[in-house]
């Protein structure tokens, strides 16, 4: 019997029937098909394991009809392929490992803002490339504090060799132009002078009584002598502490018994006695006046008899030429020169403070602040009533680590709050309505700063003052109201 030729690839491409002795059984192995044998009692051979499924062969040798088993033959159309085997893994139970997230596509997102940051970064910075910002309403409020020395429009009046003040006015009294203020003595006056006065006095009034006694129907000298009684009275109850000014009830009593002397001249010119006692007083009074002398009000304002020896060198004369350290050395006690050799011998009389401007030296704690000129501020002085007034910037100046801040007040009505007060404590605050523009919006032109802005007429400058300025973002006012407005743009440089 002719034996089937042999497949190159390890195995018989056909099948010979089976002998007489062996008995053969066609089985399907497990995942093929029909196309695979078994022998009985045998174990097949272990599957053999692919990356990729097996693929059937092109050409095969058809059984019993080859001529040439060596040539292999094409396959015949219409014949059947033996089945292809696929291999699935075993199942072991574990869990599966997860495929990892694609993190390209945020690389090349966070790549693509990067781009196009740097690309506006590029056209706001590149030359030839205009940019704009924008006005904003705002609303700017701070609070300075700081030690202060008050100055006031004050005049100290001295006189030399003193040795008696009556004072005539009243202490911190608002006085007019003309009004006595005090009546001095000089050195040399001896209080015998006013006994030897008062004893004339005292002779004529006895004599008045004897005249008077025989005039009795005399109704206008009745009404003088009444006169006379309750001025007396008055000082009499100033003695035993009424409220009042004894110097001016002293006057008062003055002028009436004046009053009652010249109307007894005039109703008694003959009588020889009367006129001898009218000239014995004359003589005294001239007497005492060598040695007297009154000082009148040269101006309008406040009148106090105390000084602190301050005045004559700190004034609104001489305040704006004092440094930060002058006024420091000011604050803790220490009075300026008064730029003139004071006499050891003058005595301080009263001062007179106008009702003027005033002003305060201002160091300030926030050393690092600037001041604009000619800004209002709202000024809290500490005291025990604090007081707040309106102040300007006058002036300023930085030196020696100290920042001293001059501010006028002209509010003349605080006068009698501070008349005592030299070294104090003092806030000044601001709340002002402006405008925010960017920093890089203000554009200097002829000295003057202003902002570029734009309409749809084109682009023009319009002058700002800055108020605050802090490299990003500035605080302005415009010089002409309604030109600027919020949501105007502007050009940025």
């Amino acid at each position: 019997m002719q034996q089937p030729p042999q497949d190159q690839n390890n195995g018989y491409s056909g099948y010979q029937p089976p002998a007489q002795d062996e008995q053969w059984v066609q089985r399907p192995l497990p995942n093929q098909g029909a196309s695979g044998y078994q022998m009985p009692g045998q174990v097949p051979p272990p599957a053999q394991l692919y990356s990729e499924p097996p693929q059937a062969p092109a050409y095969y040798y058809p059984p019993q009809q080859q001529e040439n088993p060596q040539t292999p033959q094409p396959r015949q159309q219409g014949a059947q392929a033996a089945p292809q085997i696929a291999y699935a893994p075993p199942s072991t139970g574990l869990p599966r490992a997860r495929k990892r997230q694609n993190r390209g596509v945020y690389i090349v997102l966070i790549l693509a803002v990067l781009a196009f940051a740097g690309f506006a970064v590029f056209r706001m910075l590149s030359p030839g490339q205009v940019s704009y910002g924008y006005v904003r309403s705002g609303s700017m409020s701070a609070r300075y504090t700081g030690d202060a020395v008050i100055v006031r429009s004050e005049t100290v009046y001295a006189e030399d060799s003193v040795s008696q003040i009556d004072f005539v006015a009243e202490e911190g009294e608002t006085v007019t132009r003309g009004n006595i203020i005090a009546t001095i003595y000089k050195a040399g006056f001896n209080a015998k002078e006013w006994t030897t006065l008062q004893n004339y006095r005292n002779q004529i009034k006895e004599y008045h009584k004897v005249l008077i006694a025989g005039a009795s129907s005399d109704t206008q000298l009745l009404t003088l002598m009444t006169n006379v009684r309750a001025r007396a009275l008055e000082v009499q109850q100033l003695v035993h502490g009424a409220q009042g000014n004894f110097s001016r009830q002293e006057t008062l009593l003055s002028q009436a018994m004046q009053d009652q002397q010249i109307y007894m001249k005039q109703k008694y010119p003959d009588d020889q006695k009367l006129g001898r006692l009218y000239d014995d007083e004359n003589g005294q009074l001239q007497r005492i006046s060598t040695w007297t002398k009154q000082y009148a009000a040269a101006a309008d304002g406040l009148v106090s008899f105390y000084t602190d020896g301050f005045e004559k060198g700190l004034n609104m004369l001489t305040y704006a030429d004092f440094s930060p350290a002058q006024v420091r050395n000011m604050y803790n006690g220490q009075a300026p020169s008064p730029g003139e050799a004071a006499s050891r011998s003058m005595t301080d009389i009263y001062r007179m403070v106008r009702k003027e401007p005033w002003a305060v030296l201002m160091l300030c704690n926030e050393r690092d602040w600037t001041p604009v000129d000619g800004r209002s501020y709202k000024l809290l002085i500490e005291s025990f009533d604090n007081i707040e007034v309106e102040a300007t910037v006058d002036s300023f100046t930085r030196s020696g680590g100290e920042l001293l801040v001059r501010l006028m007040v002209n509010n003349t009505d605080a006068l009698p709050n501070v008349l005592y007060m030299r070294s104090c404590q003092v806030q000044l605050g601001e709340s002002v309505n402006t405008l925010l523009v960017p920093s890089r919006a203000i554009f200097i032109q002829n000295g003057r700063k202003g902002v570029v802005m734009a309409t749809e007429g084109g682009e023009y400058w319009t002058g700002v003052e800055v108020v605050s300025d802090d490299g990003t973002s500035a605080y302005v006012i415009p010089d002409n109201a309604g030109v600027l407005y919020d949501g105007v743009p502007v050009r940025l440089f």
